[in-house]
């Protein structure tokens, strides 16, 4: 699958949803109908290898499509992210029988939404939602917010408590008995992800659908680093977008009443100085977004030859987190200078420009920069792995919680 043969199917889909991106934003219509296209044309099983059904596309031409569709509607890309990095953990699975049915679902056209995060938790390995063993199968109790994606999912990946030392991903249904989806994302951006609150009340799910992990574990993952790098691509497709419709708008514009020298303002050297700031901001993002990609890219082959070692992770994680700052500042920086082509005129609600700040913002908001930028200097000064990082912040959450009973493995 060839990079132009990629564009040829998915480009019109882009295109389509595009058109109506301004006015779904302005009535906040929640995006089924565009998933639909997307399952539809096969993005969802874009990364699957082709023998299991998928379009087997390698890690940069997936986040290039990605980039794409970010211009297009933001909100897509952020709601399937959750999808996304579920099929990567597929891919390098060890196991036969947790990887290969998955990845085939996938290609049959399953979509996966995403609830990780509760309200109120001190910490990420802090779970409120538990999952028991109950005979053959488990039982599922709690509730997640932030369930970005859940929405327009066929199933749901939450996470759950099994006991002190243990917590486990659990796959279910997304109509199951028990399984409560609710609309109430209230955030100023990214408004038609789905990301409000999922219920689980009493759910039975079969013992295959629940994979335990020891708490503070990260090791041998890029999934944090795929993870940021969804939010990245995303940021990117915002810059794109922001620069197309920072021109069509001065090319649509009438007068110049500011600088009358120039009649047209497309004529005006500081609106051309403006746009071209904004377009050089737009191809650094892309370009940093890119060379991040290519290093969790470098990891995910050698995950699948056999040959990954601790220090590829660490590069993965240090190259993706380093481009984060970077990103969400060149992306920031554009959102915000390209009012300056329009004056007053260009805050009109009727262009929607104004989502571009506000989305861009509330990505950057995710996984607070100001943190991996923390990670990555401990990184460069003392060599320390950004999963020790991790692990610490369980060590910490450990020694403040009360002892709980240990589960039998079922």
């Amino acid at each position: 699958m060839t990079d132009e043969m990629l564009t040829r199917r998915f480009a019109p889909v882009f295109e389509r949803i595009a058109e109506g991106a301004v006015a779904r934003e302005a009535d906040r219509r929640l995006p089924f109908e565009q998933v639909e296209w997307l399952r539809e044309a096969g993005f969802g099983r874009i990364r699957v290898p082709v023998e299991h059904g998928g379009l087997g596309a390698s890690l940069p031409q997936f986040f290039g499509q990605l980039i794409e569709l970010a211009r297009a509607d933001s909100n897509l890309p952020q709601l399937l992210r959750g999808h996304f990095g579920f099929v990567e953990t597929r891919l390098v699975h060890p196991d036969p029988a947790q990887r290969e049915p998955w990845l085939r679902l996938v290609a049959e056209g399953a979509l996966f939404g995403n609830a990780q995060s509760e309200r109120g938790n001190a910490s990420f390995w802090q779970n409120a939602t538990t999952v028991v063993a109950a005979g053959d199968d488990w039982v599922l109790e709690g509730e997640k917010f932030y369930s970005t994606g859940s929405l327009f999912a066929d199933w749901i990946l939450t996470t759950a408590t099994v006991d002190r030392e243990r917590s486990a991903t659990v796959l279910v249904p997304a109509d199951a008995p028990g399984v409560t989806r609710v609309d109430d994302w209230d955030g100023f951006g990214q408004r038609l992800t789905g990301s409000g609150t999922t219920r689980f009340a009493g759910v039975r799910v079969p013992a295959h659908q629940v994979e335990t992990y020891p708490n503070g574990d990260f090791s041998g993952t890029t999934l944090l680093a795929f993870f940021q790098l969804v939010h990245l691509a995303t940021l990117a497709g915002i810059g794109r977008a922001a620069v197309v419709d920072a021109a069509t708008f001065v090319k649509r514009r009438g007068r110049n009443l500011v600088n009358p020298v120039h009649a047209s303002p497309g004529d005006d050297p500081l609106v051309q100085q403006v746009v071209g700031q904004i377009t050089g901001a737009s191809f650094a993002a892309d370009a940093t977004v890119l060379a991040a990609v290519a290093a969790v890219d470098d990891v995910h082959r050698a995950q699948l030859a056999g040959t990954a070692e601790p220090a590829h992770f660490d590069r993965a994680d240090v190259a993706v987190f380093g481009a984060q700052g970077q990103v969400i500042d060149l992306v920031l920086g554009l959102v915000t200078r390209l009012f300056e082509v329009g004056g007053s005129s260009a805050v009109s609600s009727r262009f929607g420009l104004d989502r571009h700040w506000r989305n861009a913002r509330t990505l950057a908001s995710h996984n607070p920069a100001i943190y991996r930028n923390q990670i990555v200097g401990d990184f460069v000064l003392n060599g320390t792995s950004p999963h020790q990082f991790m692990r610490s912040t369980w060590d910490h959450v450990a020694a403040m919680s009360p002892q709980q009973p240990t589960q039998e493995t079922a």
